[in-house]
């Protein structure tokens, strides 16, 4: 039987470059070889496509490139903005290429914490209080009286279309405030300004693979960073900088709330194939921060951990997430 040729996008430009290189390693280090064969493309952080023993290739050239191989599917690696915001599946829907994971749109949507949180809380689910702040209201005056008079301190500051809490800071007071939110202006002249809660945090997977079947979610995992503040970049990639517990150590009745959100909001972005959404647990209400349309593949990465607790092992998963892209072309 011809195997299926399966191409695994990794790197790219964004500031998650280092991350999706091991996410791309372990996809293709554990992709079933009696089924596929896996050919790497790694992305510089210049944008250029390098496949092995050939010279790197632009956009232009690399396209045609993947056609020369006889790809079959292309295996999306790629985390932030030009691998996760629709970017790339938009360019792979025009060239007719398949590929694993959400399409253009929902995955637009999803990497905007602005509008992926409007959409969330119109299908009725619990998100943070929050506004908006540009540099050059900040500039203008008067921000640090409205942090004061709506939240306090702590706070969040999130650049609203980063990753792995990149581009993210919790300050604890007015000093920190202005130091934190000039290092967020960095990605970008608009930030969100969130209520902190401090709760349990909480992520669940949620697989979309099976033809005229409704997702499903996952074991919940409950997050316990050992150093740092919060999930940030550290915990997440770490390994031994965060305790993760699947399933979560709390009730059923919490547990189903959790999953019937990250459902919810996986079917009302259009998410497909996969997600993860994250919670932080106020009291005994889920409240939902966002939801990750390409999670880590690394070996401390989540969705992983979330699949093998529901007996999914690795090289399985990955195969659900390829026949699901393939099944969506025919």
């Amino acid at each position: 039987m011809k195997k299926t040729h399966v191409a695994v996008v990794m790197g790219g430009v964004s500031s998650e470059h280092e991350v999706s290189l091991k996410s791309g390693a372990m996809v293709s280090g554990n992709l079933d070889r009696a089924k596929y064969d896996v050919t790497q493309a790694i992305i510089s952080r210049d944008g250029l496509w390098k496949f092995p023993g050939e010279d790197p290739l632009d956009i232009y050239g690399a396209l045609p490139r993947l056609r020369e191989l006889r790809v079959d599917c292309a295996f999306i690696a790629l985390h932030g903005p030009f691998g996760e915001d629709g970017r790339l599946q938009g360019l792979f829907d025009l060239y007719g290429l398949p590929y694993t994971g959400s399409g253009c749109a929902a995955s637009a949507l999803a990497i905007d914490k602005i509008h992926s949180k409007a959409v969330a809380r119109q299908a009725g689910v619990r998100v943070s209080d929050q506004f908006l702040l540009t540099r050059a209201e900040w500039d203008q005056g008067g921000a640090l009286k409205r942090v004061a008079a709506e939240f306090g301190y702590p706070c969040l500051i999130k650049s609203p279309c980063q990753g792995s809490s990149i581009g993210m800071a919790i300050p604890k007071d007015a000093g920190h405030f202005k130091k934190s939110l000039l290092d967020v202006f960095m990605y970008g002249d608009l930030v969100m300004i969130e209520r902190f809660i401090n709760g349990i945090e909480l992520t669940c997977a949620v697989l979309d693979t099976e033809p005229a079947k409704p997702p499903r979610a996952l074991p919940v995992t409950e997050i316990c960073p050992v150093h740092s503040e919060f999930f940030d970049y550290e915990a997440k990639y770490t390994p031994g900088a965060c305790n993760e517990i699947t399933p979560a150590r709390i009730s059923p009745e919490f547990t189903k709330k959790v999953q019937d959100i990250a459902e919810c909001v996986h079917i009302v972005v259009g998410c497909k194939g996969f997600s993860r959404s994250d919670f932080i647990l106020d009291g005994d209400d889920p409240v939902w921060i966002e939801v990750n349309t390409i999670p880590g593949m690394t070996e401390t990465s989540l969705f992983p951990q979330a699949a093998a607790a529901a007996g999914i092992p690795f090289p399985e998963m990955l195969t659900l997430f390829l026949e699901e892209a393939l099944g969506r072309k025919k």
